[in-house]
C-alpha cells in the first residue's frame, strides 16, 4: 500500500521532528514528477527516477519508520525494494538524496548515524559529500550602482536561467509562482543575477546565481541580502539555511558558517 502527502508528512514528523517538514515540502519533493513511494503510514521509502540524456538513474529522496517499529528490519527492506524499483525500470545507479531539482536534502546528514549504517548495510558507497552553511538574516548588502534588486514577477529570472543555469529551470519557476525568487537588473532591464528561497523547504535559500560575465561586482551579495531581509520578515527567524553550498567562499565572507554536512552515496541495482 502507498501512503499519501499527508501520510509521509506525518511519519517523517515522528521519525525526524528536528527537520520540521511542512506538508508542502513534503508535497513538492516526494510527489513531484518520477517519484513513487513504498509502504505505509508507519514506514516508507521515496524514490525517484530519471532518465538524463539515455542514463537512467534513480534517488532515494527519504526513507522514514516510525519510532515504535524502528529496529526491525523495516528500513533496510523498503531500500532493497526501492532499489529492486529502480532497477526494474533500468536505472543504472541508485543515489542518496541530491536528487535535482526537487529533493529534501543533498545527502545523508552525518549526524545522523542510524541512517549511515543502514545504507552502509545495504551497500551504498560513499560518492562525496555535500554542506549547507547558515547565514544571519541581520545580512544587509546594497545593490551596486546601476542595479536594481527586485522580487521576480515576470520572466527575466527564467530568462537568466535557461542562458546560463538550465538546470535550475524548474526551482526558479516554481519559486516565482511562491513569489520567492529575487532579481538583479542593469539599467537596460537585461536581469543579470536571481535568487530564490523556500523552493523546496521553507525558509532554506537555493538556488542563487549571478550571470558569469557580471559576478565578483557585488551582485551576489545584494541578492543575498535581499533574501535575508525577506525571511526575517516571514516568521522573524535570526539565521538562514543556504543549501547545497557550492562557492563557500562567496558565503563565508558574507558571514555564513558550514551548519550540516552530507554524505553522498550509490550503489548499483543488482
Amino acid at each position: 500500500m502507498s501512503a499519501g502527502p499527508g501520510a509521509v508528512h506525518a511519519l517523517l514528523g515522528r521519525a525526524l521532528p528536528d527537520e520540521e517538514l511542512t506538508l508542502d515540502d513534503v508535497t513538492t519533493c516526494c510527489f513531484g514528477p518520477g517519484s513513487e513511494v513504498i509502504g505505509d503510514d508507519e514506514a516508507a521509502v521515496v524514490v525517484r527516477f530519471h532518465d538524463w540524456g539515455g542514463y537512467a538513474a534513480a534517488w532515494i529522496l527519504a526513507v522514514a519508520v516510525s519510532p515504535e517499529r524502528q529496529r526491525r528490519g523495516l528500513g533496510r527492506d523498503l531500500v532493497e525494494q526501492a532499489v529492486a524499483w529502480a532497477g526494474a525500470r533500468g536505472a543504472h545507479e541508485v543515489h542518496l538524496g541530491a536528487a535535482i531539482p526537487r529533493y529534501l536534502w543533498p545527502g545523508v546528514d552525518f549526524a545522523y548515524t542510524p541512517a549511515l549504517c543502514l545504507f552502509e548495510a545495504a551497500g551504498f558507497e560513499p560518492d562525496g559529500f555535500a554542506y549547507d552553511m547558515a547565514i544571519p538574516t541581520s545580512f544587509r548588502a546594497d545593490p551596486p550602482p546601476g542595479i536594481t534588486v527586485e522580487r521576480e514577477f515576470g520572466t527575466g529570472a527564467i530568462d537568466l536561467t535557461r542562458r546560463a543555469y538550465p538546470q535550475w529551470e524548474d526551482e526558479v519557476t516554481r519559486g516565482i509562482e511562491r513569489g520567492t525568487v529575487f532579481a538583479a537588473r542593469a539599467d537596460d532591464g537585461t536581469t543579470i543575477g536571481l535568487a530564490a528561497h523556500s523552493v523546496n523547504r521553507h525558509g532554506l535559500i537555493g538556488p542563487m546565481a549571478t550571470d558569469p560575465a557580471r559576478q565578483s561586482r557585488g551582485v551576489g551579495n545584494a541578492l543575498l541580502a535581499a533574501l535575508c531581509v525577506d525571511l526575517a520578515q516571514l516568521d522573524g527567524r535570526s539565521h538562514a539555511q543556504i543549501s547545497w553550498i557550492g562557492p563557500a567562499r562567496f558565503y563565508a565572507k558574507a558571514g555564513a558558517t558550514v551548519s550540516r554536512v552530507y554524505l553522498n552515496a550509490k550503489r548499483r541495482p543488482e
